[in-house]
């Protein structure tokens, strides 16, 4: 009889559990992961969930240890399940737990979430350059803020330093430096609890301007040379150049403190502009474009005084010691030479066509032209102009009649414009190294053609003391043709020049 019930008993003990793992849900694969963040000054549970037929319990406590209280249910929702908790404090700490309810039962519970309550982190920062070269950051407010950090690095893997304190979301940073890049992250505060401070925010970069650069200009031996001082942070430097259509196109770039540009033409006037760069997480910071460069392509300065020398009657043996020292100055002459003398002094006319100076006609034979036919005033010119391409390879432009004779044949004839002086020195007549020296220097002006000659040696003396003297007076020693460039005068043939004065 007793062995009977145990059987029987068996039996429904065996109906009994069957029936309760009928009825107990299964845990999802993967278990019940649950996330928490802070979202304004509530908290916010986060979970995927893909049965609509289940819902959950939402329970916090105040204490690790336990107690606690359910504060939410929710159903019938799929994907991602939200739950915002805004009954907490700042400050405080909060323990939640989330339970997946099937048919009644608890089927799952989530570990045990322990959440701070505290301020966010300041979201939509922004930082930009502003007009006046400052650092202007601003983002969104943070609720429950009452204050904020502002952490500033001039690198972004390196410790963020304290910059300064606001109590509204903008912040306008007066310490930047031209041409650096300065990195900036924010915290929200509450300075009642001073404890209390956000994260970080997300790093945001302002990107200082290097300063315009100050360019200067030269030109020597047939190129013009651009020159800078170096602007902080600069790395390099990109070169424009103002083209026929009145457009800056760059035409170079360099991470010197110079550049050449090779092509240009003698006698034309070019403007420059630089513009000082450097990159930087992926963008190029570029300065404001210097101030435009004018640079003639010569090494006269168009603003500057400047007479034009010219020596008559040669080349003769002093011819080349006054080119040497005319080099020496970084000067240049007009050499009037006669026909019948080239030959002779071929050198010197080419050490002289060489350095700039400029080789002009005076005849053949040193006959006075008023008292020639027309036919050999054509002869000595052109027999001259023959001598001169045969020793240099050019054709000379100008003309000096001998003793400054014309008349309309001359004029007619001579196929040239005819150079006169303004200032005689009678060197030729006084054959005094002191008074030719005397004779320019007591008389001299801007735009003047003074007469020498280089067959005397007391005129040679001269030259020598008066080169650089009137350099020192702040006089550029020209040749004629440029004189009359450089002061906007176009000479025509046949035409009498005595001077070229600014207009």
């Amino acid at each position: 009889m007793e062995k009977k019930w145990f059987v029987t008993g068996g039996r429904i003990l065996l109906v009994i559990l069957f029936l309760f793992f009928i009825k107990m849900p299964v845990a999802a694969e993967g278990g019940l992961n649950v996330q928490a963040e802070i979202s304004g000054q509530g908290v916010l549970l986060k979970w995927e969930n893909s049965d609509p037929t289940v819902g959950y319990q939402i329970q916090r406590s105040d204490r690790a240890e336990g107690d606690f209280t359910l504060i939410a249910t929710i159903s019938g929702q799929t994907g991602t399940v939200s739950c915002y908790d805004y009954g907490v404090s700042l400050g405080q700490t909060y323990y939640y737990k989330v339970q997946r309810i099937e048919t009644g039962w608890v089927a799952e519970e989530s570990p045990v979430i322990t959440v701070s309550v505290t301020l966010t982190a300041p979201s939509d920062v922004s930082g930009k350059r502003t007009k006046d070269e400052k650092a202007n950051l601003t983002w969104s407010e943070v609720q429950g803020a009452d204050g904020y950090e502002i952490y500033r690095s001039t690198n972004p893997d390196k410790t963020f330093k304290l910059l300064g304190t606001v109590e509204k979301p903008v912040y306008i940073d007066n310490s930047v430096k031209a041409g650096k890049a300065y990195y900036y992250r924010i915290k929200a505060i509450q300075k009642e609890q001073k404890a209390l401070t956000s994260p970080f925010s997300e790093m945001t970069a302002v990107y200082m301007k290097p300063a315009a650069p100050k360019v200067s200009g030269s030109y020597t031996k047939k190129k013009i040379k651009l020159t800078w001082k170096k602007v902080a942070g600069a790395e390099r430097y990109d070169i424009y150049k103002k083209n026929s259509q009145g457009v800056y196109k760059k035409v170079g770039e360099s991470d010197k403190l110079y550049f050449t540009d090779k092509k240009v033409k003698k006698g034309r006037s070019y403007e420059y502009q630089v513009v000082a760069l450097y990159e930087r997480d992926g963008h190029t910071v570029k300065s404001k474009a210097s101030a435009t460069c004018k640079q003639m392509a010569d090494s006269i300065d168009p603003g500057k005084k400047m007479v034009a020398l010219t020596f008559d009657d040669g080349p003769g043996r002093y011819t080349k010691e006054i080119v040497d020292c005319l080099k020496k100055n970084d000067a240049r002459a007009t050499f009037f030479v006669l026909g019948c003398n080239v030959d002779s002094y071929k050198s010197a006319m080419q050490a002289a066509d060489k350095i700039g100076c400029e080789i002009a006609s005076h005849t053949y034979h040193h006959y006075n032209l008023a008292n020639l036919s027309k036919d050999k005033i054509k002869w000595e010119v052109s027999e001259t102009d023959k001598k001169i391409k045969n020793a240099i390879g050019k054709t000379p432009e100008l003309v000096r009649t001998p003793g400054g004779s014309f008349n309309s044949t001359v004029k007619e004839t001579v196929g040239k414009p005819i150079i006169l002086w303004s200032i005689d020195t009678l060197d030729w007549k006084t054959r005094s190294r002191d008074k030719t020296v005397n004779a320019v220097m007591n008389h001299v002006k801007d735009g003047d053609i003074v007469l020498m000659h280089d067959i005397h040696q007391p005129s040679k003396e001269a030259a020598l003391i008066l080169i650089p003297r009137l350099k020192r007076q702040g006089y550029q020693l020209v040749t004629v043709s440029e004189l009359a460039q450089y002061r906007g005068y176009t000479m025509k043939k046949g035409n009498i020049y005595y001077s070229f004065r600014k207009r």
